[in-house]
């Protein structure tokens, strides 16, 4: 039987390839110190059919898609979390892989007493073990979910001190500064221009940085192209988000710049830069937010002129970074007197945690306790 044409369509790029080869490698290594082997029958990852089997062309395509289901970010976080379990049954010389309750409770004690490690990343070395478990075996870890496992890491957290969110807010007062420090020379003028409409769209968009920049290869099914922003009319103008951290089946999501009265000018700023980029490019399917060498923009690259902008801007850049936008939207949002819903939709949270971002200065308190004795 052929393979249907747009199984091709499920080949992941090459950074996601090279992902999964090392997860095939991590499933492989099950057993090398004599743990126990995965069931073939269970598992479509420990399957090996000869190639004239005549399932084997649609294999790879199921593969593929299993993977896409994780972000290449995350997956390249599971493996890190694989190599860790490896690296713990080495240490205490015991067959690899060991998902009994013990050996888990012990993995849970080794990452936080030897590695030093806090319990949110703790939860996340667990849920890339839970993964690999998945493929092995078509199935959770029982263990994993155990409720002694929950009871273990609450404890830990209970002995562990909390440690504050010391990152700023880039709120609309400091996203002015920035904008005017862009257009009072900043150079190159490429990387002004590009920032300039990063800045806009990050802040009212209440965007996070991969849903602007990349953070692997260039993938236009994925990354922000040209084609995603587009003028719906004399008042607004829209940005489609393909991918993001709570969409990760590419649903996608659109955000609006509107023709509103600003001192900054969102949208005639986030409109000349669209019209700049069109006369440039020779494909909407090119990359949207470029650098001086015209390659497409990275997490690294806009961090550090975020921290360049702010510090010519007067505002001390330590405890900035790419998400105090997002943070700084959220609080702005709150000091205006928007409701929780309202914030809740604006920055795509499907829970209450950006209550978390919400800073409050002195400033704020103040006017508080003016309306308090009122």
């Amino acid at each position: 039987m052929p393979v249907p044409s747009n199984a091709l369509a499920l080949e992941p790029p090459p950074v996601a390839q090279n992902i999964r080869a090392q997860i095939l490698a991590g499933i492989q290594d099950a057993g090398s110190r004599g743990g126990q082997i995965p069931n073939s029958s269970t598992s479509l990852f420990a399957t090996n059919i000869p190639l004239t089997h005549p399932l084997k062309p649609l294999l790879n395509p199921s593969l593929n898609a299993i993977h896409q289901t994780v972000s290449p970010r995350t997956l390249q976080f599971y493996v890190t979390a694989w190599r860790n379990f490896r690296a713990f049954h080495i240490s205490y010389n015991i067959p690899f892989p060991d998902f009994t309750l013990l050996s888990i409770t012990s993995f849970i004690s080794y990452l936080n007493t030897i590695k030093g490690l806090q319990v949110g990343s703790i939860k996340g070395y667990l849920s890339g073990i839970q993964f690999f478990h998945k493929l092995m075996y078509g199935a959770p870890s029982q263990e994993i979910n155990n409720s002694q496992t929950s009871l273990l890491i609450k404890g830990i957290q209970k002995s562990q001190p909390t440690r504050p969110d010391t990152r700023q807010p880039i709120t609309l007062d400091i996203l002015n500064k920035c904008i005017r420090t862009l257009r009072t020379g900043y150079q190159p003028l490429h990387t002004a221009r590009t920032l300039d409409a990063m800045f806009i769209l990050a802040f009212f968009g209440f965007l996070r940085c991969s849903e602007l920049a990349i953070t692997s290869k260039f993938d236009p099914k994925s990354h922000p192209t040209i084609s995603d922003l587009s003028v719906l009319d004399g008042e607004t103008i829209s940005y489609l988000i393909k991918r993001s951290k709570t969409d990760q089946t590419k649903k996608g999501h659109f955000i609006y710049i509107f023709n509103l009265s600003s001192p900054i000018h969102p949208y005639q700023s986030v409109l000349a830069y669209l019209q700049w980029r069109n006369s440039q490019a020779k494909s909407p399917l090119e990359p949207q937010f470029t650098d001086e060498s015209n390659k497409p923009v990275t997490r690294f690259w806009f961090q550090k002129h975020l921290k360049s902008v702010l510090q010519q801007s007067g505002v001390p850049a330590k405890n900035f970074s790419s998400h105090s936008f997002r943070i700084g939207a959220a609080t702005t949002a709150a000091q205006k007197g928007l409701s929780q819903q309202q914030i809740q939709d604006l920055g795509r949270w499907s829970s209450d945690a950006f209550q978390s971002y919400i800073r409050t200065n002195r400033f704020h308190i103040k006017k508080a306790h003016q309306t308090l004795i009122s």
